[in-house]
């Protein structure tokens, strides 16, 4: 018969309280506030808290603390009070996309924990031949990357969270009173922030894979017009009907061709999200030093919504350039408000070699 296996990182009792006991105690700490408090307030708070829970204990007991959240939530804040029989059918929808967003929190974090095992692994593999030095350099490379994988989801999540819960709310409130037309916006708001969910799960299977790539990848000539096609390609549904200037000052460069592509699309999709057409496209090979940059013009709010550095697509172009020992770089030119973002790496002509 198979048992719940626990954390090593703490007891079971501990594992214990932070996914049941902690829970209850968050839902009673709210309940002198049931009375201004929404059903959608106390659900973004609980699913903060199973979000803590992901990243300290793992998957399993995320999973166990949002069916703890969700019927406490209808235990204790959806009349009638104090028991788990629903008068009211559309708070099914809440506790339906609360659970939901729960588990998809939880198999997010799950990966992660994974791909940092998988990472760890690594890392003493290479322990063999590298000295103490270096040990602790790779160390604190990995905890930077988990850190910074966890942050950018943190902020890409927040925002299709908040309007999923608020649809959803709104969809179940019987003291709103909805027309058709309100009906089908909402569910639209709903759809189209869980297509988003999906693009930010598909950049972390991005990033995930460049991490992955650490051991195989290869540095060799390839043409710049190559890997802008494919990059075009890659983020076809929101760069297909978008016009670009292209200026080559060199054809070729020495880079692994795979996760230059993918650093580029997602310095497309940036611009193009927060942009205005048409987008620039430059590449120059000056004194041994490659250079890739994204620019076009955009207004001060914009600017400021821009992928500063928080954000999945920064953290992929970022892990790219330390494989290539380059580095990722944004500016805003304050005289013709145009935000550039830079890849720069140094040139190298070994074909076929391998970073390792």
């Amino acid at each position: 018969m198979k048992t719940l296996r626990h954390n090593k990182r703490f007891a079971l009792w501990q594992l214990l309280l932070l996914s049941v006991v902690a829970p209850v105690l968050l839902a009673l700490l709210l309940l002198p506030a049931r009375a201004i408090a929404t059903t959608t307030d106390v659900a973004m708070l609980q699913l903060l808290w199973v979000t803590l829970v992901a990243q300290y204990a793992g998957q399993r007991w995320a999973i166990i603390s949002t069916f703890s959240s969700v019927l406490l939530l209808n235990l204790l804040f959806v009349e009638p009070y104090y028991t788990l029989f629903v008068h009211q059918g559309d708070y099914v929808i809440t506790f339906v996309v609360m659970l939901l967003l729960g588990i998809f929190i939880a198999r997010l974090s799950g990966r992660l924990r994974l791909e940092l095992a998988r990472a760890k692994k690594y890392m003493r593999q290479r322990q063999l031949l590298n000295n103490k030095t270096r040990q602790a350099k790779l160390q604190a490379e990995l905890e930077h990357s988990r850190a910074m994988m966890l942050r950018s989801l943190s902020h890409d999540l927040r925002t299709p969270l908040a309007t999923i819960m608020g649809a959803s709310s709104m969809l179940a409130d019987d003291e709103l009173s909805l027309s058709e037309a309100q009906i089908r916006e909402q569910a639209n708001n709903i759809y189209q922030q869980s297509s988003l969910l999906s693009q930010h799960f598909d950049k972390v299977m991005e990033l995930s894979r460049v991490q992955q790539m650490q051991s195989s990848m290869k540095i060799e000539p390839v043409a710049v017009s190559d890997i802008i096609s494919a990059a075009i390609a890659r983020r076809a549904p929101v760069l297909a009907e978008q016009s670009f200037a292209i200026e080559l000052a060199d054809t070729e460069c020495a880079a692994d061709a795979t996760l230059l592509e993918i650093a580029l699309a997602n310095m497309l999709e940036n611009a193009v999200k927060h942009g205005q057409q048409p987008v620039r496209i430059a590449f120059s090979n000056c004194n041994g030093q490659c250079s890739l940059s994204v620019s076009n013009a955009t207004t001060a709010r914009a600017t400021a919504q821009r992928d500063s550095g928080t954000g999945l697509g920064t953290a992929i172009c970022q892990a790219v350039m330390h494989l290539h020992a380059g580095q990722f770089t944004t500016e805003t030119n304050a005289a013709s408000e145009h935000f550039i973002a830079r890849l720069s790496w140094p040139h190298t002509t070994t074909a076929g070699a391998k970073r390792g």
